[in-house]
């Protein structure tokens, strides 16, 4: 590759517009940087400068010129990205350690009342009750307190029935007892004793059904009966 070659052949300006093939880019640089003046004897300033003006005119950045960066590839977002992530980790770590602690606060709960004892009775206290007869009344019919022992006498002087079946409902949630096989006494009364301890507080529904001779229960009477811390 000589200086006629290179003229004859457009090397310069296909070496400026990328159309030279791999070799002859190699062979033109080569060329050059042994011979230096071949730079103004082609021309080569002139026509590289003439190809920037035109860029310039054009509106288009020179090749050399940093391509602006995507607002993803900026300092400022990865910096940003950064603190999210630590603040989403701190967060990820203060929810896990108020997990566990719930977890554990359940559990020893749970714990807590698979292993809590009765609560011994400290009084006795002897009550008459006299229960609705039309359904179950709407307020409680008596109270009893943690610490008593109650002996409800329930006055069933009215029914016929001899034989009952007694169901303790805690409201709202569920059954709790149920006590079949109940007599009344020779003053009429159903004797029902228990323990305030063993029951949570809150309100229970006591519903009694007259057994028939075929052992079929028929609802009779029912009272509120209310726990109290």
């Amino acid at each position: 590759m000589d200086r006629e070659f290179i003229i004859k052949n457009q090397i310069v300006e296909r070496y400026l517009a990328g159309r030279l093939p791999p070799k002859g880019v190699t062979d033109f640089e080569k060329l050059i940087r042994s011979r230096p003046q071949l730079i103004d004897e082609l021309g080569l300033a002139d026509k590289v400068n003439a190809g920037l003006r035109l860029l310039d005119a054009a509106g288009v950045a020179e090749p050399w010129t940093e391509k602006p960066k995507k607002f993803w590839e900026t300092p400022v977002f990865g910096m940003s990205a950064a603190a999210v992530a630590i603040a989403a980790l701190i967060g990820c770590v203060v929810l896990a350690m108020q997990v566990s602690s719930r977890n554990a606060t359940i559990a020893s709960q749970a714990q807590e009342n698979i292993e809590r004892p009765i609560a011994p009775s400290t009084r006795k206290r002897t009550v008459i009750v006299n229960p609705a007869r039309n359904g179950p009344p709407a307020r409680s019919t008596l109270t009893i307190s943690h610490g008593d022992f109650a002996e409800m006498k329930v006055d069933l002087s009215w029914t016929r029935y001899s034989a009952f079946r007694v169901s303790f409902d805690r409201v709202d949630q569920g059954r709790v007892a149920v006590l079949d096989g109940m007599e009344k006494d020779s003053n009429s009364h159903l004797r029902l004793s228990l323990n305030a301890g063993a029951f949570g507080p809150g309100d229970y529904l006591v519903t009694i059904e007259g057994l028939t001779m075929r052992r079929e229960a028929i609802p009779v009477a029912w009272f509120k009966l209310s726990v109290a811390r």
